[in-house]
């Protein structure tokens, strides 16, 4: 009997459409009853209703997102309070959360965040990390009920092995870019264009459109989407060659099916989940320069099939631990293990 979940889904009030690309994978990946499962918001405050709704479901999945911060508790971030989590009965799971850290900080979580994440953690057999950074940081909170699972975005085309699906047919690459970052995404998108590239920019945030149209400093414009939904993202997917940029959900999404794609991150979100999978990353704190010759060799490398060789081969041990994560919750699930091979 497919069971009724909780969905603890930031996507409700996003301004981020790397939020949607997580709830659409996550409930991709997730095999559960639709007419009976809902989502709560965690960005407002929780009603005495809505805690008796999580519990008469089976279970509260949190949907993965860079939640775990220094400092969890915010008005735009997560309003559930200590007090709330102790009042739900029902495991609360995290599926993919991930953690934030700039250069030079460290692990470490405010006391109201170490509690939360304790408590969350305690009610669920086991818990989906998205990279090996997050894991370290919960194990030095005392936290060690994880499993590093990547982020089901990776996952949601349910494919039980990762294979480089490179178009050749198409000079449209899809740039991912950050308003921190307007001088090394103008170098980028001006080196795209002399290896003969088209490229367009595929916003997750209203501040990413600083491209959509010429200005006095940033003069050169590219063709610019950004929309709360899904069908756009995925036919840039499907008509563009791959991404570069420094949006780890937007070249996640490229990833997935199989498109090649180089991430250049601002924090350890991008980094770690890089190194999981084996994929180069070109640290790049906001506000700047990167310099022609490290955008150059990103670009050398995305059209480099050895780059994602490492992805081929770690996919499906990362994939096994999705599995391992979402059984030892008992909860069902739309992905198979790979087939084993035998010798004829």
């Amino acid at each position: 009997m497919a069971r009724t979940l909780a969905f603890i889904n930031p996507r409700l009030t996003t301004t981020n459409v790397g939020d949607l690309f997580i709830e659409d994978s996550a409930k991709r990946v997730l095999s559960y009853d639709p007419d009976t499962s809902f989502d709560v918001d965690p960005r407002r405050p929780i009603s005495p209703a809505e805690l008796e709704r999580i519990n008469r479901a089976d279970a509260a999945v949190i949907l993965g997102t860079n939640l775990w911060y220094r400092e969890m508790p915010r008005p735009s971030r997560w309003q559930f309070r200590l007090d709330d989590l102790k009042r739900i009965r029902v495991p609360i799971i995290p599926l993919g959360v991930g953690t934030t850290r700039h250069d030079g900080e460290d692990n470490g979580f405010e006391p109201e965040t170490r509690e939360q994440l304790r408590v969350i953690h305690a009610s669920c057999t086991l818990a989906s990390a998205r990279d090996p950074r997050t894991a370290e940081a919960l194990a030095e909170a005392g936290i060690r009920n994880i499993a590093v699972t990547g982020c089901p975005t990776l996952f949601r085309t349910l494919r039980p092995a990762w294979t480089l699906r490179r178009r050749t047919d198409t000079r449209q690459v899809v740039l991912t870019v950050r308003k921190g970052q307007r001088h090394n995404v103008q170098d980028l998108l001006r080196l795209a264009r002399r290896r003969g590239l088209q490229p367009v920019v595929a916003a997750q945030q209203d501040r990413d459109q600083f491209l959509a149209r010429p200005s006095l400093f940033f003069r050169a414009a590219a063709p610019t989407l950004f929309r709360f939904e899904m069908p756009p993202y995925l036919r840039l997917v499907d008509a563009s060659c791959g991404a570069l940029g420094w949006r780890l959900h937007g070249n996640m999404l490229h990833l997935a099916h199989g498109r090649p794609a180089i991430l250049m991150s601002n924090c350890s979100r991008g980094a770690s989940f890089c190194e999981l999978f084996g994929l180069p990353v070109v640290p790049s704190p906001d506000h700047c320069r990167l310099g022609d010759t490290v955008l150059s060799e990103m670009l050398d490398r995305f059209f480099d099939d050895d780059t994602f060789a490492p992805l081929a081969k770690r996919y499906g041990p990362v994939r096994d631990e999705m599995i391992r994560f979402l059984e030892a919750n008992e909860l069902e699930h739309n992905l198979r293990p790979a087939p084993v091979l035998t010798a004829a």
